[in-house]
Parts: structure tokens; C-alpha cells; sequence
């Protein structure tokens, strides 16, 4: 029985030691009569008129709705939480057991903020059915829900690892700096259950409040992050696989008869698979995507090696015995380097490094005799001339692909 005593002495002790407010309609009613029965919105709510008003703004971002390059525009979703203080409309609390109200944001004054660099026209912020909460001492807040639609520079050329930074800027218009100025932003930009963009991510926000002798204004940032996992499954990937692939031409014969069908078939494929991903790159002509120009790139490689190709078809069905003194040349080298990189080309090489040493100087000397000669060597024909184009043309060409590649990639992820 005891225990039942205190458990509910304990449960009920709130209601024992507070005052419970008793406030009705009728109080509430009361209260706004006398409240507004010599208020005016047209003036500022200052018993001074020759001091400043001072409001506070912030941000709570919602949804980061789209980044727009072509119209270089910024689309978010939230709402701004702007408190100043209405001296005239303050009472006492305590004797009118009213301690605050919520009135429509259209019965009281409040400041005019726009977008300064918004595509809408200046319209009045919030809607007609919002409310403003006003304390006893005056102190008001009002909480417009808007989608804004910014302007924000666009700076593709690290796409699709390009960060941005775009700022929504509002500013107080019909009052000058020394009637109404905004002189903080006491909570900044802050997410109020925010969702995720599937393209950008918010890396960082801040705010700024500045003034000028005319009027005052408050900057809100946000750094975004684009997400390039798509991008690069979708485009840059594949666009390697067939530069890849453009390569291999080099690896078939000429004689197969295969040769310039295959360069022909890659190149198709590789224009063709511009022109649909070229509807995935962001439109801008401020600045010039480094993936834009690594097409362009990949392009003209495939051009070159349809051109090749081309050329050794031309070269290996010639039936003509003259060759350029290049030609030969170009197949003695070839041999040179594919013998360098087999050492038993030339016999069998013994342990000994005085032997290796004494072999690639007889070697040297066979090469500038056979140089002094001035009839070419018998055994090189045409098909060994396509053949170290193939070789050469594979080595450079791949090589060049590799270079451009990770220049690609170092610049734009490492920027």
C-alpha cells in the first residue's frame, strides 16, 4: 500500500508544483483586439523610427531539387527561419496568461526579402495560409517554405569529378541598410529532413552577411559535389574498351583479309557510341569538359588508324620491286628491337659478359657494313613493310592511349 502511495505522489508531482495555463479563446481574442487595435503593418515595428531593425536570417535546406548547366541554374527546396523583434506587439504574459500567438504572416510587418539572384519574378514570399509566431516580448518568427531557383556558374571541366559552388542570396528591397539590416545568421544553412540528390552530394555549407552604405543582403553557399559513378560505368569505360579494341587492328594480318572491315566496324561503333552519350554531357560553352576533348581525342586516334590501315593495304598489294630506302629502314629496326628482345636471335649466347659484350660489337660493326652497302637486302618485300607498320603503330599508338588516359584521370580526380 505504501509503495502505491509513492508511485503515485511521484507520477503526479509535476502537476502539483506548475501552473497550469489556463488560457481560452476568449483571452486569446481579447488579446489580439487590444493588440491590434493601433497597429499599423505599413510602419516598421520600432518605437524609434530613426534606429535600425535588425532580423536574423538562416537557411534549411530540404531537397537539393537539380543543377541545371545549360541554364547555368540552381533549384533547391527549404525554407528560411528570419526572427526580428516587433516592438509593437508586445504584453504581459504573466497578467494575460498568453505567452505567445500565431497569426496569419499577412497581419503583421515583415521584412521583404528576395531572391537577388533568383529566375522568378519578385513575389512575396510564403503563401497566404502561413503563420508567424509572435512571443510576449515581441520576438517573431516566420518560416516562408519556397523552392528557390538560383543562379550558379557552372564550371564543367572536371566533369564528371567537377565540384560547384553556388550561392542563394536574399536581400532586404525596400529598406535601406539604415532601416533594416541583416546582422547575423545564427544558424547558418542547416538540413531540415533532408534528402539526398542522386547526382550531388553537399560537400559544405556557410553564409556570409554583408552591407553596404545602401542596402543588406545574406549570402548562403553550398559546395556540391557531383557523383560520377554513372558516368563512368556509361561512358568512360566503354569509350576505353573500344579505344582498346581500335588498337587490335594492328594485331591482325594483312592477308587475312579482315584487316580494314574490322578498323571500319570499330570506327562505326565508336562513332555511334559518341552520339548517344554525347546527350549525357553537360551543354556549356564557358568552359570545356577535359572528357569532351578525350573523345575528341579517341576519335581522331580512330581516324588514324582507319587511315593505316588503309595505307597498308595500298603498300602490301604493290607488285613493284623499288623500295624506299625508309621502308627499309623502318623493317631492319623493327627486326633490330624484336631480335634485342630474343637473345638467342642470333645463336646461342654464352654465360659470359666479356662474350655478350664481344657479340654486340661484331653485331654493330654487320649493321654499318650492311648500311655501307648500297643495294638493299634481297628479302625485305612489302608484307614485311605492312608488318612493322602493324608493329610500330600498335607500340606508339598504344602508348599514347595510356598517356592520354591517365592524364585524363589524374587531372580530372586529382584537381
Amino acid at each position: 500500500m505504501m509503495k502505491t502511495i509513492l508511485c503515485v505522489l511521484f507520477l503526479s508531482w509535476p502537476l502539483l508544483f506548475s501552473r497550469v495555463l489556463g488560457n481560452t479563446p476568449d483571452k486569446v481574442n481579447s488579446l489580439v483586439l487590444d493588440l491590434f487595435s493601433n497597429y499599423d503593418k505599413r510602419t516598421r515595428p520600432v518605437k524609434d523610427q530613426n534606429s535600425v531593425l535588425k532580423i536574423d536570417v538562416s537557411l534549411y535546406l530540404s531537397i537539393i531539387n537539380s543543377v541545371d548547366e545549360v541554364q547555368e541554374k540552381l533549384t533547391t527546396t527549404g525554407f528560411l527561419w528570419i526572427t526580428w523583434v516587433d516592438e509593437n506587439l508586445t504584453w504581459d504574459g504573466m497578467s494575460k496568461d498568453v505567452h505567445g500567438l500565431y497569426l496569419r504572416q499577412n497581419d503583421i510587418w515583415k521584412p521583404d526579402l528576395v531572391l537577388k539572384n533568383g529566375f522568378t519574378k519578385f513575389h512575396e514570399m510564403g503563401g497566404d495560409f502561413y503563420y508567424i509566431y509572435i512571443g510576449s516580448g515581441g520576438d517573431v518568427l516566420w518560416k516562408p517554405y519556397e523552392v528557390f531557383e538560383t543562379r550558379c556558374s557552372i564550371d564543367i571541366t572536371y566533369f564528371p569529378y567537377d565540384k560547384q559552388k553556388c550561392d542563394i542570396v536574399f536581400i532586404v528591397w525596400s529598406y535601406s541598410v539604415i532601416e533594416v539590416s541583416i546582422t547575423k545568421s545564427s544558424k547558418g544553412i542547416d538540413f531540415y529532413e533532408f534528402e539526398e540528390n542522386s547526382v550531388w552530394t553537399v560537400l559544405d555549407t556557410y553564409s556570409k552577411v554583408q552591407s553596404d552604405k545602401y542596402e543588406s543582403e545574406i549570402i548562403f553557399s553550398i559546395e556540391l559535389q557531383r557523383k560520377p559513378k554513372y558516368y563512368v560505368l556509361n561512358m568512360i569505360l566503354p569509350v576505353m574498351c573500344l579505344s582498346l579494341l581500335a588498337m587490335l587492328v594492328f594485331l591482325i594480318p594483312v592477308d587475312a583479309g579482315e584487316k580494314m572491315s574490322y578498323s571500319i566496324t570499330v570506327f562505326l561503333s565508336f562513332a555511334v557510341f559518341l552520339s548517344i552519350i554525347s546527350d549525357g554531357l553537360p551543354v556549356n560553352s564557358e568552359s570545356t569538359a577535359i572528357l569532351s576533348l578525350y573523345l575528341i581525342v579517341q576519335l581522331g586516334t580512330g581516324t588514324f588508324i582507319l587511315v593505316v590501315s588503309a595505307v597498308q593495304l595500298r603498300l602490301h598489294h604493290r607488285k613493284n620491286s623499288n623500295m624506299s630506302q625508309i621502308f627499309i629502314k623502318l623493317v631492319k629496326f623493327e627486326r633490330f628491337l624484336k631480335c634485342k628482345s630474343r637473345p638467342g636471335c642470333r645463336g646461342k649466347i654464352s654465360a659470359s659478359n666479356k662474350d655478350e659484350e664481344q657479340r654486340d660489337v661484331t653485331m654493330v660493326k654487320e649493321a654499318i657494313e650492311e648500311d655501307k652497302k648500297e643495294e638493299p637486302a634481297p628479302q625485305i618485300e612489302w608484307c614485311d613493310v605492312t608488318s612493322a607498320i602493324d608493329f610500330f603503330s600498335f607500340i606508339i599508338i598504344g602508348v599514347a592511349n595510356i598517356s592520354i588516359t591517365c592524364y585524363l584521370f589524374n587531372t580530372i580526380i586529382s584537381h
